[in-house]
Formats: structure tokens, sequence, C-alpha cells
């Protein structure tokens, strides 16, 4: 929506009135405190889901772990424009240069996941529990009425991000849920093996017997708890800006009357976590080999097989978004501004004449698709967009 007093004729109005009128429209849009996000945490569960999160036990018969790609000097992502899975080595460009399995999306960082009202994960939605749906690749019987709980369980019988593609995991790749059950059995096992401390304290925390083993979903729940901990939205300056009538920079206010104005940045950027949980396609370069094959990613498409879906990813929140370069489904934006400038001037970010012919008819696609949006987004001045920037630093954890 557009704040309409940004409308009115130049008259003598006190400052601190367009300070309310800003606090006003954003509250009205769905921005809420840090604290009325979180869900209830069990802090010894979360104990030891971190133990979990950090071992590479989860990966039945590789070598990585949670962490490996969601790092604190990287915002909770991994610094790399597509992530790296089996066989990476190091942080990074370091990981980038590593003799690793390529995953062909860009590592999302994991702030507010478990959280109130984030019921939509992954890129392409393919986890959506929201308006009292359970959607997932576990058809109706999820593992979890817990949205983060269900996502856990995916990444780690991915082949290439956490799995190799051995004899066991070719005679378990079949499309029903009994024979994934069979390979989260193993990874279970895997635990108690490699990390039995960890796997007697969990019993121990969720009083089981002796006798009683634990499952895959006991150690993704024990996960979620250290995510929702660890990952947990925290007040930010702009929170204190809304809450506590704490003051901006000329810059950052006028970079936040655009956002939430004449840039229509809140249009799809809304609510509590700067997101509407949607599907939008933006005309980005594909960086890669995409989740599609031969520089091809459909996007949300390949969840619903929709054709009105194609070249669609879910809109990304933005707390710490200014750390959590590079930018877009297959990182192929390397900077914070180019991602603004993206979405009303794609086309000065690329270079078609250099590109293959079948790399053109892709982007023009990915154009058409992105049409709707970019019609209605108007064109921002080098001022302008620097001043997004800095509204958008005001969302870093201080």
């Amino acid at each position: 929506f557009v704040l309409s007093f940004l409308l009115l004729p130049c008259v003598a109005i006190p400052a601190n009135t367009f300070e309310d009128i800003l606090r006003e429209s954003v509250i009205k849009n769905g921005f809420i405190s840090a604290e009325d996000m979180m869900n209830p945490i069990d802090q010894k569960l979360a104990t030891i889901g971190k133990g979990i999160f950090e071992s590479e036990a989860l990966s039945l018969n590789g070598d990585i772990s949670c962490q490996s790609c969601h790092l604190d000097e990287f915002g909770s992502a991994d610094g790399i424009s597509i992530a790296v899975g089996i066989g990476g080595v190091g942080e990074g460009k370091e990981r980038a240069m590593s003799d690793g399995a390529i995953i062909p999306r860009n590592t999302l960082p994991l702030w507010g996941r478990g959280h109130k009202g984030f019921d939509v994960l992954f890129w392409d939605g393919k986890v959506n529990f929201s308006d009292n749906q359970q959607i997932s690749a576990f058809g109706d019987t999820p593992p979890s009425d817990d949205p983060l709980v269900t996502a856990i369980h995916l990444p780690a019988i991915e082949i290439r991000e956490m799995l190799i593609e051995d004899k066991f995991i070719n005679e378990s790749k079949q499309e029903d849920v009994s024979s994934a059950e069979k390979v989260y059995q193993s990874i279970a096992m895997n635990v108690q093996k490699q990390e039995p401390e960890l796997y007697d304290a969990l019993k121990k925390q969720l009083n089981l017997s002796d006798n009683e083993t634990l499952t895959f979903t006991n150690m993704a729940e024990a996960i979620s708890e250290f995510i929702k901990s660890k990952f947990a939205v925290k007040n930010t300056k702009f929170h204190k800006f809304i809450f506590n009538d704490e003051s901006l920079s000329e810059d950052e206010f006028r970079g936040a009357l655009l956002f939430y104005g004449k840039g229509k940045c809140s249009t799809c950027h809304s609510g509590a976590y700067l997101t509407d949980f949607s599907f939008h396609s933006l005309a980005l370069f594909q960086l890669g080999f995409g989740k599609n094959g031969f520089g091809v990613d459909y996007g949300r498409y390949n969840v619903t097989h929709d054709p009105k879906d194609l070249y669609k990813f879910r809109t990304p929140p933005l707390y710490n978004a200014s750390k959590t370069a590079p930018y877009g489904h297959s990182g192929s934006i390397e900077s914070l501004e180019a991602m603004v400038v993206a979405h009303y001037d794609p086309l000065s970010l690329v270079d078609p004449q250099s590109w293959t012919v079948s790399e053109r008819t892709e982007y023009y696609k990915r154009l058409v698709s992105a049409a709707e949006d970019l019609i209605q987004i108007p064109y921002l001045t080098d001022t302008e967009v620097a001043q997004i920037l800095t509204f958008l630093e005001t969302l870093e954890y201080e």
C-alpha cells in the first residue's frame, strides 16, 4: 500500500507527526514485536538439538551437518550462491571451490523458523501448513503437525545434500513414505552409534524407557527447539522505532517511507517477518544448472504443477538481509543494492548478448512471469535505493 501522507502538499507538519503516521501504517501492515512472534521453547531439548544440528551423524553416509550450511558469519546462511552438500569442505568461498556436490538453490537463513505464523518453508513452499492445510512430500501423513519439524525431515534424505547415493539409498528411491521411513530409521541408528551421549540425553529428556528407541522425528523435534532458540527474531532498531518511540536517522526514516510507500516493497515484504509467504517471479538470471536441469528452475511449479506458478518463489524474510548475500533462489545477485534494483530494472543487471539462445529463451519466460509485479513497481533514483538499503540495515540484529 502507499502511505497517503506522501501525497500531501508541502505544508508545515511536525516531524513527529510523520513518524506517528509511519508507525501506524507499519503496524497495520502486520508488523509486531519479536516477543509476540515467539512460540514456547524447551531449552533443555534445544541444548540437545544443538548437538544434533552440529553433528555429521545426521548425514547417514556422508560428511555434512546442518551447521555446515547455516553459519553465524553469514547471517545463518552459507555465504555462497548455491549450496554445496556432500563432500564440501570449508566455509564460504572455500566451500564453493571444493569438490562437493552442488545443490541448485541458494541456502536460506533460519531466522524466525518455528515462530508463530511461519508456516511456509523452502524457496518453493514444499512445506506449507498455512490456511489450515498440511502440504508436504509426506502427503496426508506428515511426521508432525509442526511445519518446522516436518521441514527438518527433508534435507536429511536429499541425495547430494546430506546423502550419498550408495546401494542402500539407491534401493530406497521409491515414491512412498515407507521407503523414506527406512532411511530415517537408519539415520536414527547412526546418531545412536556416533553420538551416544546425545542419543541417551534425548531419550531421557523425552522420558523413554530403556527398551524404546528414538525416531528421526524425535531428533527433528529437538533440532526444531534449537532453531527456535538460536535463530529467534530479535528486536531490531526498527522494532524499537515502532514500539519504543526511538528515533531513526533521516536516511533510515526516508528509506522506511519508501519501503512502505512509493517503492511498494511492503506489498510483498509485509507482516511480522517482512514476507507475505506467497510466491512471486523476478526476472533474475538463473545461475547454475537449476533444480530442473539445463539452467532451468521452475520454482513453485515443481510443487503445484500449476502453469501459473512457473518461475515463482516464496518471498524471503528480510531480517539480517544485509548479511546474507548473495541473493535470489540461485544466488545470482551479489549485492543487496543489485537485489533492490532487480525488482524494477532487471535488464540493467544482465548481458543477454553473452548468453546462449537457451539462456535468453528462459530469461524471456521469466520476464513474462514477472511482468505483473514489474509493472506495478516504480522507478527509483540512486538516492532512493541507497535510502532503502539504509532502512534495511535497521532490520539487523544489534
